[in-house]
């Protein structure tokens, strides 16, 4: 009789974990976020895109973008923070925070699990921010998924959990132990295996191996890596999921190896664990949840032991947000026009985005496009956006620019703004080309002449714009204006 080896175990269980009803589309949304390529300008607008279009995830990139943010000046715009933060750092925050918030809200148990990778992920960026050789978001991102191993199992497997949590307190067996002798393989292995489907780098991927750090040369980046997830992770475990006594004495080792392994004075430890639970605290607290409810040792294991027999297993649904509820058009204008108006280094495709960004959030449109008139003049056409589906808007929003070109040619050609429901006559002959129920148009005039657009649609029918709304998007269109000018003038 053959003998399954360990690595066909894995692999049986990752095809089982991929086949439940709701882990195929979160894995869509993090390989999309992992797919954004650095320093390219497609990818920052699909990945501002895929961000914007996800109210929960926006809410918890900006308040996380904020928590670092030493400018003095609040950031409210996604394109701001990726602009600030760089591709790479944004994608690993925003894949940290899809993880976050797909199993924050899963039952009681799961759902402390996931909040005790949060504080991982804060010791590790915290750890990472001492470290020049080190990345704070990648470090951030290593620290949520140290532990998504043991998330994935509680939650799909609850069964098997359980088993593990009662030989652990049964027989004083480690969390490595106890898995293997249930399932074969341990919670680091399914971890890793999952992280290579999400197509996370391998060093990501790789820092769940446990005692990874002690393999590597301590001048090596990657190891300082490992080390930093490493002891982020036991700092975790030490301080809230042992018996105080024995936590605070395996404290005391993580802080000694702490500074052994990296390049860090004694007298900053104490205050990398202070930052580390005060950011935690601040991103708990916007979801109502108070830091002291997180002693695991006796409460995670009766909640998971509960749920496996109470509900086998089944997903729990989250209801989701209202998309882009309690935005305002007026405070996401505000900061885009001061960001324009200011002399500042953005590039001119992070500069339409967040005007894009602004009115898509801000004023709830569908889609919103930025086009462009050609070099010599002749034709408009649609090169930036964000929304749904807004690619097919972007392909088909090319009009010749002649008074015969149609009514989005006659509108740039007189400088005429048109704005308000598609049953009026102004809106009508553009609605017709769309297949809209209210649009706004807004030609960009630099130096007297239109250099551009910006196109806003929504499919169905809704509130018209309010006056204060009006003069946001013409105060958004007239700072693009200037800034486009600006750029113009110093090439």
């Amino acid at each position: 009789m053959k003998v399954t080896s360990r690595e066909e175990l894995v692999a049986r269980c990752v095809h089982s974990l991929t086949s439940k009803p709701d882990f195929p589309a979160f894995s869509r949304q993090i390989q999309k976020v992992l797919a954004a390529v650095d320093d390219d300008d497609a990818s920052m607008q699909e990945l501002t895109g895929l961000i914007i279009r996800d109210y929960s995830l926006s809410l918890r990139l900006l308040h996380t973008a904020n928590l670092y943010n030493l400018s003095g000046r609040q950031i409210l715009s996604v394109t701001h923070a990726v602009s600030m933060i760089g591709t790479e750092g944004v994608r690993n925050l925003a894949s940290s925070l899809l993880i976050f918030e797909h199993f924050c809200n899963k039952p009681t148990g799961v759902r402390e699990l996931m909040m005790l990778s949060m504080l991982s992920a804060n010791h590790v960026r915290e750890i990472a921010r001492h470290i020049p050789a080190l990345r704070p978001e990648e470090a951030y991102l290593c620290g949520m998924v140290r532990n998504i191993g043991e998330v994935l199992i509680a939650y799909y497997l609850p069964g098997p959990y359980a088993r593990i949590l009662k030989r652990m307190e049964e027989r004083k067996q480690s969390i490595s132990a106890a898995s293997l002798e249930v399932l074969q393989f341990t919670f680091e292995d399914i971890g890793e295996a999952v992280s290579r489907y999400w197509a996370m780098p391998d060093k990501i991927a790789a820092c769940q191996r446990p005692q990874v750090a002690r393999a590597g040369l301590r001048a090596s980046p990657d190891s300082l890596l490992y080390t930093a997830v490493s002891i982020g992770h036991q700092i975790t475990t030490a301080v809230y999921r042992m018996d105080p006594k024995l936590g605070a004495d395996q404290l005391k080792i993580c802080l000694r190896e702490l500074g052994a392994w990296l390049p860090l004075p004694e007298k900053e430890l104490p205050d990398i664990l202070k930052s580390a639970l005060s950011d935690t605290e601040e991103s708990f607290a916007a979801m109502g949840i108070r830091l002291n409810e997180l002693r695991l040792d006796t409460q995670t294991r009766n909640a998971v032991e509960a749920m496996a027999q109470a509900t086998a297993g089944k997903a729990t649904e989250r209801a989701e947000s209202s998309p882009r509820e309690g935005e305002t058009l007026e405070r996401l204008a505000k900061e885009a026009c001061s960001l324009l108006d200011s002399p500042s280094d953005f590039e001119l495709n992070a500069m339409i985005l967040m005007v894009l960004e602004a009115i898509y959030r801000g004023a709830g449109f569908d889609r919103v496009i930025f086009a462009f008139l050609n070099q010599d003049r002749t034709f408009v056409e649609g090169r930036i956006g964000v929304g749904d589906n807004v690619d097919r808007l972007i392909e088909k929003f090319k009009f010749r620019m002649s008074m015969s070109g149609g009514p989005v040619s006659l509108a740039l050609l007189c400088k005429r703004t048109v704005v308000g429901d598609t049953g009026q006559h102004e809106a009508n002959k553009i609605g017709r080309l769309f297949g809209c129920r209210y649009l706004a148009l807004y030609p960009v005039v630099v130096a007297r002449q239109a250099v551009g657009c910006i196109y806003a649609e929504s499919q169905k029918e809704r509130p018209h714009l309010t006056d204060s709304q009006l003069d946001a998007l013409q105060a958004l269109r007239d700072s693009l204006a200037a800034a486009i000018g600006r750029l113009r003038h110093r090439s």
